[in-house]
């Protein structure tokens, strides 16, 4: 099983060979830095037992926390707003965010464009918008994406230690650059940063797989293979 403290020890070794380089949690949160502020309404859209709002309920406004799984949200002590619903039919008004953020859950969304749609209705003009996803054309993902749904939670389980319950039907729908940013763009949200982002930490379990891993995302800085790094990190902004 490839605990945390392993993956974070890969991660720091990773980043000595590779000054500069960081993982796709840092980028994040060095792009959602700047947007809180003390009078900030934000929505974590898909925030399940966790979610990254809650580590900044308190610079914020407002921080209400959304998702269609009842047990996740009741679970979730971290964010004391939260609603039970589809994010293809948020039950928000027009406009009454200034923030989303949504991490680990476009990859879930069996209609990503309805999706879009509602967070753009539900942002302020001006509002943004912040993303992180799995990128499915890398190799990992696609080779996980063959693995029967029925088998997944066990596996996951053994490999990355993540609880079955945890584990969720993935789509893809809208998984690559070009398709999120074409997507985005159709909704009125338009591209502030973008960023492809390689880890091969995911596979830090086992030292020869690790290792491949490193030679394949060290490949992936060739422009033309950027498209195929494993994150995919994104701010968009309401015209």
């Amino acid at each position: 099983m490839l605990d945390l403290p392993r993956q974070e020890l890969h991660r720091a070794r990773y980043r000595a060979r590779r000054p500069g380089w960081r993982p796709a949690g840092e980028v994040f949160n060095a792009l959602l830095e700047p947007l809180l502020s003390p009078t900030a309404r934000a929505l974590d859209a898909g925030c399940g037992r966790f979610g990254v709002l809650g580590r900044f309920r308190d610079r914020v406004a407002l921080a209400v926390g959304v998702d269609v799984d009842f047990l996740s949200l009741k679970e979730n002590f971290i964010l004391p707003l939260r609603a039970q619903a589809q994010l293809e039919a948020l039950p928000f008004p027009a406009g009454a965010f200034d923030l989303i953020l949504s991490t680990w859950v476009i990859e879930h969304l069996p209609e990503p464009e309805r999706v879009f749609q509602e967070i753009a209705r539900v942002l302020r003009p001006g509002g943004h918008f912040l993303l992180l996803t799995p990128n499915a054309r890398h190799p990992l993902i696609a080779l996980g994406r063959c693995i029967p749904q029925r088998l997944r939670p066990s596996l996951v389980q053994r490999l990355y230690g993540r609880a079955p319950q945890d584990t969720f039907p993935v789509f893809y729908r809208a998984n690559t650059s070009r398709e999120l940013q074409r997507l985005l763009d159709r909704a009125g949200l338009h591209k502030v940063a973008w960023f492809e982002i390689e880890d091969p930490t995911y596979l830090a379990f086992h030292p020869l797989l690790f290792t491949l891993a490193a030679l394949y995302e060290r490949l992936t800085a060739w422009p033309p293979l950027r498209g195929w790094r494993i994150h995919l990190v994104g701010l968009f902004r309401k015209a």
